[in-house]
């Protein structure tokens, strides 16, 4: 027996020897670890194509898929990826040729992560990967579907006709399986790409719109109704009005770009925003103003133009100064300013120009010089792109700033003076132009300007618009204000013209006493923004205009007028004014 327990006792050493020994050469071997997860949990864009390298050519287009989705994931975190790099291309090279084998999940993937690297490829492979939907669109998901419509149209890329009817009749009918997120998100897909679902398709949306307003978050909100502002497709009055309520409650909870969007649209599709909402915007406005694109302020201010709605000078300045260290950031580094922006040269486009300049003129607010060079400098290389009618009015606004400088107005007018593009300008816009015109050589003691091409035909037309402006302004009937102070005048006993034209035939005059070259301008609640007491923009050129042509304005506004309770007071009123013989400027 103590044989037997002696060699039992050698036999369970060197067992658990044995075990020992295979345990530590387990601890000694590298942990396997799959594919999936090495690049799930990768954390640079090297790291993803040093795995992808290793694989080469041996790669399933499930893990090229896996691959160009992580790289995507990590350009959207911050991550740099380069584009130009071997491995990268070898991915999108491997794409291209597995591009007919890929099934729509794998599709989708690789879309999104080029939306999400913000790499356009070449317009080939786009076409492929187009026509890969197309055919196998009936194996696409609603998150599918809208990931590629969304992937396409962060891209630029237009597909043809064919796969986006095909895609809103697939939505159409899975329109139980469209919950919000993929609703708003391919509604605003179509409407980047210039593509009108019919009007079933709208109404159904609608319909998933008004039933689930509250289950939409912000940008989902934002990007529903930019859509159908695009589309011209009005909502419901009931539903409007419902989706302004929740605005109003949540505008805190809107990101920059969503805010200015949400408001742009809600203006569009004709709702009544009102004066709480937009005095809490631009107090989120100023509060945010640093994470605002320039396009984005470029949105908010023209709504608040639109609305003839002074939204107070702190967000008219901070957006002013904000925009400029934009544009000489972007200049600087030779970056394009925004989704707003051109090409690679650092410029705001010049439709964002004309806008920005004319909601400022609007609301009567003179940008800092530091911001009106810069415009200036972006838009004398662009003017030829400007709309004609636009690029008047654009003068104007300068003129308006007492910041028109003979370079600017010499090369709009080169492109204007042409007798195709003459003919484009509206009489509204002629009108402007000739007003700014007159701006120019009321400074020149000869009544001209040196400096300034003046080309008479193009100056000849646009005096006649001007002329026929005034002519309407005179033949118009006198409103109950004007007619109310006239009667006062008579009763001091002061000789004045009712609706006359100056003797030199440029200036319409309602209320005036021309042997003292007074122009009594009597100014109802249309000359001024909608929620305080400030002019707008052409009230403040009315005064600069007759001042120019010698006039001195007297300015009699409503909110002066009509408070006064008794003729008394009113005679009073007039009498302490034109003793005055107020000369200052409005602006």
């Amino acid at each position: 027996p103590a044989g037997m327990v002696a060699a039992a006792t050698v036999q369970y050493q060197q067992q658990l020897a044995g075990r020992q020994q295979h345990q530590q050469q387990q601890q000694q071997q590298p942990v396997v670890v799959d594919f999936t997860t090495r690049v799930a949990t990768a954390t640079t864009s090297a790291e993803v194509l040093d795995i992808a390298s290793e694989r080469g050519m041996g790669l399933m287009t499930d893990q090229l898929a896996l691959c160009l989705h992580r790289l995507g994931q990590l350009h959207a975190g911050g991550a740099a990826v380069a584009a130009a790099a071997q491995g990268f291309q070898d991915l999108l090279g491997l794409c291209r040729s597995r591009a007919a084998g890929m099934g729509p999940k794998q599709i989708a993937e690789v879309l999104w992560a080029l939306a999400l690297l913000q790499h356009v490829p070449d317009v080939g492979f786009l076409d492929l990967l187009a026509n890969q939907c197309l055919s196998k669109l009936a194996g696409f998901t609603a998150e599918q579907l809208s990931t590629i419509l969304r992937a396409f149209a962060m891209l630029g890329y237009i597909p043809g006709t064919p796969l986006l009817e095909a895609a809103a009749n697939a939505l159409r009918q899975n329109l139980p399986l469209l919950i919000p997120k993929f609703a708003a998100s391919t509604m605003w897909s179509f409407a980047r790409m210039e593509y009108r679902p019919s009007t079933q398709l709208l109404d159904a949306v609608v319909q998933l719109l008004a039933e689930s307003l509250n289950s939409f978050t912000p940008d989902q909100l934002s990007q529903m109704l930019w859509a159908y502002s695009q589309f011209g497709h009005n909502l419901p009055t009931p539903l409007l009005a419902a989706t302004l309520k929740r605005v109003e409650a949540s505008v805190a909870t809107f990101a920059p770009d969503d805010l200015a969007s949400v408001l742009s649209a809600l203006t569009t599709l004709g709702g009544q925003l009102n004066s709480g909402l937009l005095t809490a915007a631009a107090n989120v406005a100023i509060a945010n103003m640093g994470s605002f694109g320039v396009s984005a302020l470029v949105d908010i201010l023209q709504v608040y133009a639109h609305l003839k709605f002074h939204p107070g000078v702190t967000l008219l300045h901070s957006a002013a100064q904000h925009i400029a260290g934009k544009l000489t950031q972007q200049q600087a580094s030779g970056t394009v300013a925004g989704a707003g922006s051109s090409g690679g040269s650092g410029r705001i486009t010049a439709t964002s120009i004309t806008s920005l300049l004319q909601s400022y003129a609007m609301l009567a607010y003179a940008p800092p010089k530091a911001l009106l060079q810069l415009l200036r400098q972006q838009l004398h290389p662009q003017v030829a792109a400007v709309d004609p009618s636009e690029l008047a009015a654009v003068l104007w606004c300068f003129s308006l700033f007492k910041d028109l400088t003979p370079e600017l107005w010499n090369a709009a007018i080169a492109v204007l003076s042409q007798p195709s593009t003459t003919a484009t300008v509206t009489p509204a816009s002629l009108t402007k132009l000739y007003q700014a015109y007159l701006l120019i050589i009321s400074k020149s003691p000869d009544g001209s300007s040196s400096l300034h091409t003046t080309p008479p035909q193009l100056i000849l037309t646009a005096w006649q618009a001007y002329r026929a402006t005034q002519e309407a302004t005179v033949a118009a009937p006198a409103g109950d204000l004007m007619q109310d102070v006239a009667r006062c005048l008579a009763f001091i006993g002061v000789p004045y013209a009712l609706k006359m034209v100056s003797e030199d035939g440029l200036l319409a005059l309602g209320l005036a006493i021309p042997d003292r070259r007074l122009a009594i301008e009597v100014f109802d609640a249309s000359c001024f923004c909608v929620n305080q007491q400030q002019p707008l923009g052409e009230t403040v050129m009315r005064i600069q205009q007759l001042q120019a042509c010698g006039w001195k304005p007297v300015t009699v506004p409503f909110y002066e007028w009509l408070p006064l309770g008794s003729d008394v007071m009113k005679q009073n009123y007039l009498t302490s004014k034109l003793s005055i013989q107020a000369q200052g400027s409005m602006m």
